[in-house]
């Protein structure tokens, strides 16, 4: 027996606003404020690659890896290139109760290394300047699908570093 049946699919936007989250470039409207906002930020922290890392501060987000995974990384920059310097941004809470406190995280497990914390409320504007500063995005969460921050990078044209536990 041969039986036809109709499958319906439909679009369910996620809910990434484009004119929020969008790469700033020289025709962008807001691109005078991005270099003043970025010359700032490098004049005080100059870096030959940022790595951003835009979550709340509690285990399941992995913060203690993540400075761990990027002592390693700085590791290998240094060994082909002593001069480069390479930065982490960490976008969180720096102590928070349900996560650490990770300036004594950084300074027991990488105190030679380049992290920032920016811990304010920042507009969108300002968190997209963020992600349009950084080179790459990461978001190693666990029990997480891909994730806002990872979501909000690409529509910035920052690549992103993801961890799936395909388990």
């Amino acid at each position: 027996m041969n039986e036809q049946s109709t499958v319906y699919t439909a679009f369910v936007p996620h809910g990434i606003n484009s004119k929020h989250f969008r790469p700033i470039g020289e025709t962008d409207s807001d691109y005078s404020e991005f270099l003043e906002f970025k010359k700032v930020f490098t004049d005080s922290n100059a870096s030959d690659f940022i790595v951003f890392w835009n979550n709340r501060n509690v285990r399941r987000k992995q913060p203690g890896d993540v400075i761990l995974a990027f002592k390693e990384f700085t590791r290998l920059v240094k060994a082909s290139d002593p001069r480069a310097k390479v930065t982490l941004l960490m976008h969180t809470q720096v102590r928070d109760e349900n996560g650490t406190d990770l300036s004594a995280v950084k300074e027991v497990l990488a105190p030679e290394c380049s992290i920032i914390f920016s811990d304010q409320n920042v507009s969108t504007k300002h968190l997209n300047f963020l992600y349009n500063l950084a080179d790459v995005t990461l978001n190693i969460a666990s029990n997480e699908g891909f994730g806002l921050s990872g979501a909000e990078s690409l529509m910035t044209g920052t690549p992103t570093v993801s961890y799936r536990d395909w388990e």
